[in-house]
């Protein structure tokens, strides 16, 4: 059963990244990184909230509500890239 599908999940999965690796004792080796992957989640949830308004609202709101879904998302997926390579440079460089 899939409890969350599309950038509503990729979203909760790049804020469950940060705290997992809090519980995980990683997060201070790689504190800048997991910050630009939470805004990344956030970003993805604006991205879902954008597109579900949109189709609650019917055809009147793809004007506008499309491409705003589209440019969070955009914008997302480029802050977990950013913070996906703050992360990978932090934790070899701290080795």
């Amino acid at each position: 059963m899939v409890l969350f599908e599309g950038v509503v999940g990729l979203g909760i999965a790049c804020l469950l990244a940060p705290a997992i690796a809090e519980y995980a004792k990683m997060r201070n080796k790689a504190d800048k990184g997991f910050g630009w992957i939470a805004v990344a989640g956030v970003m993805f949830l604006f991205s879902g909230a954008s597109d579900a308004t949109t189709t609650l609202f019917g055809t009147g709101g793809y004007l506008a509500g499309l491409p705003v879904a589209m440019l969070f998302e955009i914008v997302g997926w480029l802050f977990a890239l950013i913070g996906t390579i703050f992360v990978g440079y932090e934790v070899l460089v701290e080795k």
